[in-house]
C-alpha cells in the first residue's frame, strides 16, 4: 500500500470513538488513524493531538476530523494546523463524509478536503412523504 492520508478523528466524549465503530461495522478495519477523544482538559488534547500527527502523519498529509467546528478539538486542531504544513482540520464531521473519505486516501490532501466536505453537505437529508398512505386493516378488522 502507498502512502495515503494520516486521519485524527477527535471530539467530546465518546464521539469519535463511536463514529469509528460505526464506519468500521460498514468499511472494515480502518489502517493509519487515531481516535482522541476530549474528556480532560484543553492541554491533555493538545499533547494526545500532536502525539497522533507523529504516528499518522506518513507525507501524504493528514486531516483532523472533529465533532463541532468552534468547539475545544476543532481549536486546538485548528491551531497546530497553522503551525504543521499539510494538517487540515474538518468541523462538523459526520459519516457519510468519513466513510467515503476512507477510500480516498490517496487523494491530494487539497482535493480530500474538498470530496468529504462536499460528501458531508450532499447526505444531510430529510424524509419527505410523497404521498400519504392509508394505515391497513388486519384482516380480522381489528
Amino acid at each position: 500500500m502507498g502512502k495515503m492520508i494520516g486521519i485524527i478523528l477527535t471530539g467530546h466524549g465518546s464521539f469519535p470513538e463511536g463514529l469509528l465503530k460505526s464506519v468500521e461495522l460498514i468499511a472494515g478495519e480502518v489502517k493509519q488513524i487515531e481516535v482522541i477523544p476530549f474528556e480532560e482538559d484543553k492541554d491533555s488534547l493538545e499533547c494526545n493531538i500532536k502525539d497522533a500527527l507523529k504516528r499518522v502523519d506518513t507525507g501524504s498529509g493528514v486531516v483532523c476530523f472533529t465533532d463541532l467546528a468552534g468547539g475545544t478539538p476543532f481549536n486546538v486542531a485548528s491551531a497546530m494546523s497553522s503551525t504543521h504544513d499539510n494538517v487540515h482540520v474538518v468541523g462538523g464531521t459526520n459519516s457519510p463524509m468519513l466513510l467515503s473519505g476512507l477510500f480516498q486516501r490517496e487523494l491530494a490532501v487539497n482535493e480530500f478536503v474538498e470530496l468529504v466536505m462536499n460528501e458531508g453537505k450532499e447526505n444531510i437529508k430529510q424524509f419527505e412523504v410523497k404521498e400519504k398512505r392509508q394505515p391497513t386493516k388486519d384482516v380480522d378488522g381489528i
